[in-house]
C-alpha cells in the first residue's frame, strides 16, 4: 500500500514539473545581443520640464489674458517645480533677482512689465515660494562665415544673407518659400484666436513643435552649400544656442531638483532632445500639464 501511494506522489509531481516548464523561445543571435545592451537611464536624478512660449506684448497686461496667465500658472505648479529657469544671459543674474527679491516683498510691480520673465517667471517661482529664479541663455557670436555678414550695430544682418541667397542659390534656397510662408501664416491665425493659457498650450503640443523642426530646416540651411555654408553656420550657430542652455540647466541643477525651463516656443523641440539624451535628466512632457487648458 505504501509503494502504491508513493508511486501515485511521485506521478503527480511529475506531472506538475511538466506542466509548469517554459515553452523554450528561439532567439536570433541579434535579439540575445539586443537584451544584453546596457544603458545610462539609471543616471537620471533630476527632472526637465520645457514650457515653450511666445515672446510677450502688452496685450497679455489686459485683464482677460491676466486670467489665461493665473489658469497657467496653476497648471505648471501642479508639477511642483524646485528652480525656475528662464530665457535671459546669466549676466542678469543679480539685478534680475534683486527685482525679484522686491517682487516677493510687494515691492516690485510688475504690472506694466509684460515680458514673460515676469508675468510667468516671476509669477511662478514666487508661488512655489523660491527664494531665486535661474538665467540660462546664451548669446553666441557670429563666428566664420557668419561674421561676413555683419553690419554696424547688427552682428548678423539677414538683409545681407537675404541678398546672398537670391544671387547665389536662388530656385534651391527658396524652394519651399510659398509653404512655409502660407502654413506659418495659417498656424498664427489659429494660434491668436486662443485665450493666452491655450495658445501657450497649443504651442507645446507634440503636433505644433513637430511644425517647428520643420520650419527651422525649411530655409536657412539651404544658402551656401559648398561655398561659404552661411546658411548651415546660422543653423548650427542656433542649435549651439540650445546646447548652451541646456548646460547653463545642467550647470546649475542638483540632484532631485525638478526644473522648469520657460523659453520660445522655437527652442522647445532641440531643448527636449538635448535634455533628453542628456542621462542626468528625465524628460517631462509640458503638453502633459497643459492639454487641459480652459478658456
Amino acid at each position: 500500500m505504501k509503494c502504491h501511494h508513493f508511486a501515485l506522489l511521485l506521478l503527480l509531481f511529475t506531472n506538475c514539473e511538466q506542466a509548469t516548464e517554459p515553452e523554450t523561445v528561439n532567439t536570433t543571435p541579434l535579439e540575445t545581443a539586443i537584451s544584453q545592451l546596457r544603458n545610462y537611464d539609471s543616471l537620471a536624478e533630476r527632472q526637465v520640464m520645457v514650457v515653450g512660449t511666445f515672446h510677450f506684448s502688452e496685450e497679455v497686461l489686459e485683464s482677460g489674458q491676466q486670467e489665461g496667465i493665473a489658469t497657467l500658472i496653476e497648471q505648471l505648479k501642479a508639477y511642483e517645480p524646485t528652480k525656475v529657469m528662464l530665457e535671459w544671459e546669466p549676466h542678469r543674474f543679480e539685478a534680475t533677482n534683486d527685482a525679484y527679491r522686491r517682487f516677493l516683498q510687494d515691492s516690485f510691480d510688475i504690472s506694466e512689465r509684460y515680458n514673460e520673465v515676469f508675468q510667468l517667471g516671476f509669477r511662478l517661482a514666487k508661488a512655489m515660494r523660491h527664494e531665486s529664479v535661474y538665467l540660462i541663455d546664451d548669446q553666441t557670436d557670429y563666428p566664420g562665415s557668419l561674421a561676413d555678414f555683419a553690419t554696424e550695430g547688427d552682428p548678423f544682418s539677414f538683409d545681407l544673407f537675404g541678398t546672398y541667397a537670391q544671387q547665389e542659390d536662388d530656385g534651391f534656397y527658396n524652394a519651399h518659400e510659398d509653404s512655409l510662408i502660407a502654413i506659418y501664416g495659417h498656424n498664427q491665425e489659429v494660434l491668436n484666436e486662443l485665450s493666452v493659457n491655450n495658445r501657450i498650450a497649443l504651442l507645446n503640443s507634440p503636433e505644433h513643435q513637430h511644425t517647428n523642426a520643420q520650419r527651422m530646416h525649411l530655409y536657412e540651411m539651404r544658402v551656401g552649400i559648398q561655398k561659404n555654408w552661411v546658411g548651415p553656420d546660422w543653423v548650427g550657430r542656433w542649435y549651439r544656442r540650445n546646447i548652451r542652455m541646456a548646460s547653463n540647466a545642467l550647470k546649475l541643477s542638483e540632484k532631485d531638483d525638478r526644473l522648469l525651463v520657460i523659453v520660445g516656443d522655437n527652442h522647445k523641440f532641440a531643448l527636449d532632445m538635448l535634455f533628453d539624451y542628456t542621462p542626468d535628466f528625465e524628460l517631462v512632457s509640458s503638453w502633459s500639464y497643459l492639454q487641459d487648458a480652459q478658456e
